[in-house]
């Protein structure tokens, strides 16, 4: 599965929430991120259909400073 899915880059939190990571699904034409905590435990997946991985790696950087808030079902707790 991950043949068609790779890793562009890494946004860690500077409030100490954990990591974000923003992913290429290559084959679906869709960039997501994954939000782990410090266990390195995912907690949040987020897909950002028809947008420029620019900017998802902007949502990426913009959480890890803070500035997002994320929205949904979470997969855990957020600490």
């Amino acid at each position: 599965m991950h043949g068609r899915q790779r890793k562009i880059s890494t946004y860690y939190s500077d409030l100490g929430q954990g990591y974000a990571e923003v992913w290429m699904d290559f084959k679906e034409e869709v960039a997501f991120i994954k939000y782990f905590d410090d266990n390195d435990v995912k907690f949040f997946e987020e897909d950002y259909p028809n947008k420029a991985i620019g900017y998802v790696e902007d949502a990426a950087e913009n959480w890890a400073l803070g500035i997002k808030k994320l929205e949904g079902n979470f997969q855990g707790r957020l600490i």
